[in-house]
């Protein structure tokens, strides 16, 4: 998902270096080369039906990441939250996180 106003990529992936978990990453639209992970969970399981989007609020300045995604066999339905509002920071909070059967 591209991210216009901080003009920034975000990745949620499914696997890392041969290992399975939830990985989200972010990285400059200039600098792709220079990322780092907003999440990085090494869980052993893969997930599918994953979504990412872009929560703005003009009026109360903030702006957060939604992710979600289920995870396969479990039957789970996961939903993380991230404050992006400050893209100058790298400490985004996780908001709210919620899982369902």
């Amino acid at each position: 998902m591209y991210d216009y106003e901080d003009q920034v990529f975000y990745i949620m992936a499914n696997r890392y270096q041969d290992k399975l978990g939830f990985f989200c990453i972010v990285f400059h639209e200039e600098n792709p080369d220079d990322f780092h992970f907003l999440i990085k969970l090494k869980n052993k399981l893969d997930i599918s039906d994953a979504n990412i989007y872009v929560l703005r609020n003009s009026n109360k300045m903030y702006k957060e990441l939604v992710l979600s995604y289920k995870t396969i066999y479990l039957n789970t339905y996961n939903i993380t939250i991230l404050d992006i509002s400050n893209p100058e920071s790298q400490d985004e909070n996780a908001v709210f996180r919620h899982e369902s059967f």
